[in-house]
């Protein structure tokens, strides 16, 4: 009973984290658009840099990821405050949401990665762990990304001080037992193996980011503009329940090849005379078989370099995607055929994926 109130207890933890990234992601892009002249592509750098160093930090600095996760809270609780402060004097309401932006992801990038590092623990097969993370992850970011959107309008100083609040929760909770500088510092000192999974990873990843908003441009120009929130909300509901559904069972080699009809027959309806709704759905469907691949291949990555620090590994999971979406995010701007393009790309690798399963697979158990 004491193990299942303790998971519980840290999967609410980092359920309400990844619900702060998420509705500080829509948040501050929403309210920069509104109030400031700053790009809003700046916050997807913002993220993908923040990614990158934290990254090396794991890797290679190992400064701040051998600091205890109640500590980080804690200093960002304090720099939150002042900028608390700050946003009552300074007029330049847009630089200091970027600041809280960042400071936010960054730390909250380094204690999420010690709550996963814990729900694996926790968890009696590698398998379950990761799906549990992805299922609060999409959780969190279904109801983030649409909460911030919505309550952009509220002041800066009250969002800055909400999460002042959440992060002094944080750094009053050890999730950390049996923590060790020494042992925190020596991690990952070993070669990453497997690194070609990554790739799919990235690839899979950024579907939902470039064909959610093409999809949102036809509705508006089909005169659904009111209908346009179900791209948005269809995919992450389907992948909840399908990921809850896979949870306590053996994945299915055969999902890649679901994958790969679905994506052709995606590609074909789309240029024909067919029910937008419809198109949503399958393309829904098809962000649901990604995601389940995706967890299973990042499942298959941690247990080939089990040796090494689950944080280190995750965060360059959250690396490859990050850099993944804003490499195409870019393409994408300029070139109206990369949206196409990657889902030809993603539908290859993933027969791929099936022909070669056995070859690639882990063991997961």
């Amino acid at each position: 009973m004491r193990y299942v109130k303790e998971i519980q207890f840290i999967a609410l933890l980092y359920l309400f984290l990844i619900l702060l990234s998420g509705i500080l992601y829509s948040y501050t892009i929403t309210r920069i658009v509104s109030i400031s002249h700053i790009s809003p592509f700046w916050v997807i750098i913002t993220n993908s840099i923040i990614s990158m160093f934290i990254f090396i930090d794991f890797s290679y600095i190992k400064k701040i990821s051998t600091l205890h996760s109640r500590l980080i809270s804690a200093v960002t609780s304090f720099l939150l405050l002042i900028l608390f402060f700050l946003s009552f004097i300074l007029k330049d309401q847009g630089m200091i949401l970027l600041a809280v932006y960042a400071i936010s992801v960054f730390s909250s990038s380094y204690v999420g990665r010690s709550l996963e590092r814990k729900i694996f623990e926790e968890e009696k097969r590698l398998f379950g762990g990761m799906v549990k993370i992805s299922i609060v992850g999409n959780l969190a970011k279904l109801i983030g990304f649409g909460v911030g959107a919505i309550i952009f309008s509220i002041p800066l100083s009250i969002y800055i001080f909400l999460s002042f609040i959440l992060f002094l929760v944080m750094a009053s909770v050890n999730v950390e037992h049996g923590f060790s500088y020494s042992k925190a510092s020596i991690a990952g000192k070993k070669k990453v193996n497997s690194l070609f999974l990554l790739l799919f990873v990235g690839l899979i990843s950024s579907i939902p980011i470039l064909w959610i908003p093409s999809l949102v441009e036809r509705f508006n120009e089909a005169g659904m503009i009111k209908l346009s929130f179900i791209p948005f909300v269809l995919p992450g509901t389907m992948n909840i329940l399908f990921l809850r559904y896979l949870k306590d069972r053996i994945w299915s080699k055969h999902i890649p090849l679901f994958y790969f009809i679905l994506t052709v027959f995606f590609m074909v309806i789309y240029y024909v005379d067919v029910s937008l709704i419809f198109q949503v759905i399958v393309l829904s469907t098809i962000i649901t078989l990604g995601v389940s691949i995706n967890v299973y291949i990042n499942t298959i990555f941690l247990q080939k370099n089990k040796t090494r620090d689950k944080r280190e590994l995750m965060q360059l999971i959250n690396v490859v995607t990050s850099v993944s979406t804003l490499l195409f995010s870019f393409f994408a701007m300029y070139i109206s055929l990369t949206v196409h393009l990657m889902l030809l790309i993603n539908a290859t690798l993933s027969l791929f994926i099936f022909v070669f399963f056995a070859r690639i697979r882990g063991e997961d158990e």
